[in-house]
């Protein structure tokens, strides 16, 4: 009797939860999505009523976002949600309160909203974490169990927001560690994603931020510049981190001589000084991803594409530092998108698509060193055909950068947080 009674637990635990999970979190996302577009929408027609405006709409991003948190979140940290998620996943065993999930989300739909350079997965891995550990904790699950499936949660946030489950499994379980992935968790998280996808689907549609796919034949040529891309976006992926890095270390040093708020304002301005020459690095950025993607962007002079991708990553590195909250994963697209169009047109190469996106998946497995997962994004949303070709790049760029990672709170393997490898036990999912 003992026996199947413990058994029926686990069937609640970590077969029917995630469902319930799944749901709520699908429909929380939903409800981020709608803030963040009606703040979008007033964000654009203050600019196109007059351009000069984007120093006005991008200061209330960044003074806005640290507003919320600095007045509602127990938790008074700005930036990238992701690496709250991986924080407390390692060194909280999953805690983050209500007032965290709900103030850090606003401030990121805020942020990204009025033209801050970051992206939604973020709030959507901070949201989906956040509510499975409100939920775990209130029905009394133990810390063991509410860490597992506050990891679910996060991967769940990930899925309803990139309509792709397999990929936000997969990032959810490879994110806390740099060279390590958390398997025991697979099937809860499966579970958990594939049911906030389908109501993530049923309530924003199931389109992609990728809607275009292309048939390719791996070759000997394609094959060399997939080798040649990889070594190249290891490169641009360690100046990305660097410099990221570094404005993180210029925001502490002016903390400490200047008020918060005013630092939040100079950020803001310098944010609408790059807006106001090239509009499109701020924001999500998808329109330009999407434009990259099916080849709709027009040839753009290569100085412009370099300039871009410089602005791109001197904004979120600007955004997210001085007060500006969000997500570090669509921005890391958009560099390598960038990169890879620029690559396809010095080369003269065809389809310009392929190119673009081998350089996305690289450029995102070198920065949150995430290999299945860039691979995986690929094969979802734009098509199986350049898995191989995906692989060979994006393998190239995770080694190359060694253990270099946006995220600090990332711990190398499952040894450095006191987990046995081989720790597969009878409650292992």
């Amino acid at each position: 009797m003992t026996f199947c009674r413990g058994r029926f637990l686990e069937l609640e635990k970590y077969w029917l939860l995630p469902i319930l999970l799944g749901f709520v979190i699908g429909l929380a996302v939903f409800v981020m999505v709608c803030i963040y577009r009606i703040l979008n929408h007033v964000s654009l027609l203050i600019v196109n009523f007059d351009p000069i405006f984007i120093f006005a709409s991008t200061v209330i991003a960044i003074l806005g976002g640290y507003l919320t948190v600095k007045f509602f979140a127990d938790s008074k940290g700005c930036g990238c949600g992701t690496e709250l998620v991986i924080e407390r996943y390692h060194h909280k065993s999953g805690f983050v309160s209500l007032r965290d999930t709900v103030s850090k989300t606003l401030a990121s739909a805020i942020t990204i909203g009025f033209g801050g350079s970051a992206g939604l997965e973020g709030p959507s891995l901070l949201l989906g974490g956040g509510i499975s550990s409100f939920i775990t904790r209130r029905l009394g699950l133990s810390q063991k169990d509410v860490k597992a499936l506050f990891l679910c949660g996060a991967a769940a946030g990930f899925s309803a927001i990139f309509k792709a489950p397999l990929t936000g499994i997969l990032f959810a379980l490879e994110i806390p560690y740099r060279r390590d992935v958390e398997t025991e968790v697979f099937v809860p998280a499966s579970i958990a994603s594939v049911t906030a996808y389908f109501t993530s689907a049923m309530t924003l549609g199931t389109e992609t931020i990728f809607s275009s796919s292309t048939l390719v034949t791996p070759t000997f040529p394609t094959l060399m510049h997939a080798i040649s891309i990889g070594v190249l976006t290891a490169f641009v992926a360690l100046a990305f981190m660097g410099i990221f890095e570094k404005m993180n270390a210029l925001s502490m040093w002016l903390s400490m001589r200047i008020p918060p708020l005013l630092m939040c304002v100079f950020a803001g301005l310098m944010l609408g000084l790059i807006g106001f020459f090239h509009l499109e690095v701020l924001w999500l950025g998808y329109d330009f991803i999407h434009k990259i993607i099916t080849t709709d962007l027009g040839r753009l002079s290569i100085t412009t594409l370099i300039a871009v991708l410089i602005l791109k990553i001197l904004a979120t590195s600007l955004t997210l530092n001085f007060g500006g909250s969000g997500g570090l994963f669509v921005p890391s697209i958009y560099v390598g998108g960038t990169l890879g169009l620029i690559y396809a047109q010095i080369m003269g190469l065809k389809p310009t698509i392929l190119y673009v996106t081998l350089a996305m998946s690289a450029l995102l497995a070198a920065t949150s060193k995430s290999l299945l997962t860039s691979i995986s994004l690929i094969a979802e949303t734009v098509g199986p055909s350049s898995i191989i070709l995906a692989l060979i790049s994006s393998s190239i760029s995770y080694f190359l950068t060694g253990s270099r990672s946006f995220y600090k709170s990332q711990l190398t393997s499952k040894v450095d947080a006191g987990i046995p490898h081989a720790s597969m036990d009878k409650h292992s999912f």
